[in-house]
């Protein structure tokens, strides 16, 4: 146990002081809020039901993101359901109605993704660690106590979309499938 919170620790300060870097933007990684109990594990999908193996490495990478930043199971669902929604979980995602890239559809114009290259927020981790800055910024969704919680959070605060409440009932929705293909894992067995 002792080995495994000193192990937990390390490797929150390591991520502390990384940043994402790529074509000359530098994106700091956020601090790892302090990681409870509850929030020891990630979650894990084996197959998302509908999706292919591609979108579910990315769903897992989003969750094990989440979870090192120290969000616990209602976040790390709640990103993953919000992803679904904005991209179908692909990176390359591009919405040219309102100029958004990314699994996150970043708006360059006066959203999240101004200042960063197309390259950029259509770079996975790159777009990770944007949404993660963002949502650090917003106590509700942290202190989340479901997913609903954590969904109504992260859609108003984070993403921010013209029509919230409509974005928020429909990730609701999509979040109960994606809690029916979640499993726990031990956030120290998360691969990079």
């Amino acid at each position: 146990m002792f080995k495994s919170t000193t192990g937990l620790l390390f490797a929150a300060v390591f991520l502390a002081a990384c940043s994402v870097s790529q074509a000359g933007n530098t994106v700091p990684v956020p601090k790892a809020s302090p990681i409870t109990t509850a929030q020891k594990s990630t979650v894990r999908f084996d197959q998302l039901p509908g999706y292919t193996k591609a979108q579910t490495r990315v769903a897992n990478r989003i969750a094990a993101r989440f979870a090192k930043a120290g969000y616990g199971r209602p976040q790390q669902i709640a990103a993953v359901s919000v992803a679904i929604r904005e991209s179908t979980l692909n990176p390359k995602a591009h919405n040219r109605g309102c100029n958004c890239f990314g699994l996150f559809q970043m708006n360059r114009s006066r959203g999240l993704g101004t200042g960063h290259s197309v390259s950029n927020l259509t770079t996975t981790d790159y777009n990770i660690s944007l949404i993660i800055k963002e949502a650090k910024r917003f106590k509700s969704f942290a202190a989340a106590k479901n997913v609903d919680e954590a969904i109504k959070a992260f859609v108003r605060h984070v993403t921010r979309p013209g029509n919230k409440a409509r974005v928020v009932n429909a990730t609701i929705k999509t979040s109960k499938k994606v809690q029916k293909s979640a499993s726990r894992r031990r956030l120290a067995s998360v691969s990079n």
